[in-house]
């Protein structure tokens, strides 16, 4: 079975996370939106329901944005969600910044990044998406004490690195105490964990479920350590736009949560599959924490970022908080 689910694996790897950043924003590149349904945001008029157009990769973060369809809570509180798959950060970017998408899911470092190249993103809403320190099952290490001058695969410069360092030094280490090894595209970090070419990564779903079924071993991840940094994000001028649409987008987004938390998986495990990702075979294997409701993040925890992201040239230290928030959906 194993096998039989590697191969799958890989094969999702390539298909539906071709040339992936790990969770990188900036750059420019042609929009792979799936399922677009507008050219622009709809304002509301009688009789019409306004879309918003959210980019997003797969990943857990998805799950309830992918229920709010299957429930069709987007009729319910009067809007047409439109998920808009993408294959690479890249195109997602450009995507957004084309104008053909209004939103997208994605991180405080790359809401640092979007500011600094001029483009108006505001963080709207938390989400739940976590990121595993994973170590290879021949590589003996077990606990976070045996990893220092270890090899970790990672994608330099994103929420990935920023993820690996904030849990090194949460456990009294520095970043160069590990080998950082660049490897952008998260399939290949995942093959050179499988064939004992890299001791460690770090990971989001659905990689890291599918190397802990591959045998590698978890020793840690963002979430254990408090840290959250998964937000969805829309730009100004549709929150000026449709603010009223994206406030009821969280409404749903909330109800979403509270059928997941109170809803058993089997109930709904195959919306998680295809939003995730995961091979049809990880069926009854899935695992899911209880997801929060939507807040806007802490704001100890954005600026943290900005000084991390400030450190490595990708922002200005003096963007603020303020600047990188609205409370729409207050």
């Amino acid at each position: 079975m194993k096998k039989k689910i590697r191969r799958l694996a890989v094969l999702l790897a390539f298909a539906a996370v071709f040339s992936l950043a790990a969770c990188s924003s900036g750059g420019a590149g042609t929009s792979s939106g799936q399922s677009a349904q507008a050219s622009s945001a709809k304002a509301s008029s009688e009789g019409e329901k306004p879309v918003i157009r959210l980019g997003m990769m797969s990943s857990s973060d998805v799950i309830p944005f992918a229920l709010i369809n299957r429930n069709k809570l987007d009729e319910k509180y009067g809007f047409t969600l439109d998920l808009q798959v993408f294959t690479s950060a890249k195109d997602r970017d450009a995507a957004l910044q084309a104008g053909e998408i209004d939103g997208v899911l994605t991180d405080y470092v790359g809401v640092c990044m979007y500011r600094n190249a001029g483009l108006d993103v505001r963080i709207t809403g938390i989400t739940d998406g976590d990121y595993l320190l994973l170590a290879g099952k021949n590589t003996g290490i077990k606990n976070l004490s045996q990893i220092k001058g270890k090899s970790i695969a990672i994608s330099q410069n994103t929420l990935i690195e920023y993820a690996l360092d904030r849990i090194l030094e949460k456990n009294q280490m520095q970043p160069a105490d590990v080998k950082k090894e660049v490897v952008s595209r998260i399939p290949d970090r995942l093959e050179l964990l499988r064939n004992n070419k890299i001791d460690l990564v770090l990971l989001p779903e659905p990689f890291a479920t599918l190397a802990l079924d591959d045998g590698a071993v978890e020793l840690s991840s963002a979430n254990t350590i408090g840290l959250y940094p998964a937000v969805s994000a829309f730009t100004g001028k549709v929150l000026e736009k449709e603010g009223r649409a994206i406030r009821n987008l969280y409404q749903a987004y909330n109800e979403a949560v509270d059928y997941m938390n109170s809803t058993d998986l089997s109930e709904y495990e195959s919306t998680v599959i295809d939003a995730v990702g995961y091979p049809k075979e990880m069926n009854g294997k899935i695992k899911l924490k209880k997801f929060r409701r939507s807040k806007l993040p802490p704001k100890e925890d954005v600026e943290d970022a900005i000084q991390w992201a400030s450190a490595k040239g990708l922002c200005k230290s003096d963007l603020s908080y303020d600047s990188m928030i609205d409370d729409v959906a207050s």
